[in-house]
């Protein structure tokens, strides 16, 4: 089974927080997911000195291998828009994916499954 890639160092209380939610079982850019990075980009821009770490996550449908797996192709699709498309410049941007590790709502939550299917990123 593949291991999570915690950031190296946590973001810290500073840190401002934005979420790109998926699709179930998808890492697909929605228009919904699109507005959340067009927001990081134009922060990135304005602040030149600030980093974003993107934190691909799941929920806990499917085997913790696949989820892992499914979390880092939202992370890089995610990641793919900043430095490809928004000319984020690739120094600037960290991927880390945590599959079904952490999540965001408990696992038998009603909104567990919509609230965990995210890429979290932490700009600092």
């Amino acid at each position: 089974m593949a291991i999570s890639n915690p950031p190296p160092v946590p973001p810290g209380p500073a840190a401002i927080w934005y979420h790109v939610p998926f699709g179930n079982d998808s890492f697909a850019i929605s228009s919904e997911a699109r507005a959340s990075i067009d927001a990081v980009s134009a922060y990135l821009r304005g602040n030149p000195g600030s980093v974003a770490t993107i934190i691909g996550k799941t929920d806990s449908v499917g085997s913790q291998q696949y989820n892992m797996h499914l979390s880092h192709e939202r992370a890089d699709a995610v990641r793919n828009v900043l430095v490809y498309t928004e000319n984020i410049e690739a120094s600037r941007v960290e991927t880390r994916w945590v599959g079904e590790g952490r999540q965001t709502a408990a696992p038998k939550a009603e909104s567990a499954g919509s609230t965990n299917r995210v890429v979290d990123i932490a700009i600092h």
